[in-house]
């Protein structure tokens, strides 16, 4: 499941807990296309509580719309207490050189929230 959270006109918030779905998916996306009428560039904060993977329809959906949206992107923080993204991190560096992703523990969650917001 995907919940938005609310953290600043900028900043499309999640937090992921369990499997998302691809009604998840388009929600989030409905919410991304909102800000996105008032904001060129938006940032992504993602809490990942608990990862159960996402289905095929919503990686489809998530791929459709960002793949063309890429450059509306400006930075993405990752809050969790699994080091497995850290690796996807970096490959997303070298692919998606416009979008500064960090990753950071859940004792950090403060200084993502500021880092996002700048």
């Amino acid at each position: 499941m995907l919940e938005l959270i609310e953290i600043a006109p900028k900043v499309l918030g999640l937090r992921i807990i369990g499997k998302i779905r691809e009604e998840d998916m388009k929600n989030v996306i409905s919410a991304c296309q909102e800000k996105m009428k008032t904001e060129e560039r938006i940032a992504v904060y993602v809490e990942v509580l608990e990862m159960g993977g996402i289905t095929f329809d919503a990686l489809i959906e998530d791929l459709k719309f960002a793949l063309p949206n890429l450059k509306r992107f400006s930075k993405k923080a990752v809050v969790s207490d699994s080091k497995w993204h850290e690796p996807l991190i970096k490959i997303g560096d070298k692919l998606f050189p416009s979008i500064e992703v960090r990753h950071f523990s859940p004792e950090q969650q403060e200084e993502a929230l500021n880092w996002i917001k700048e």
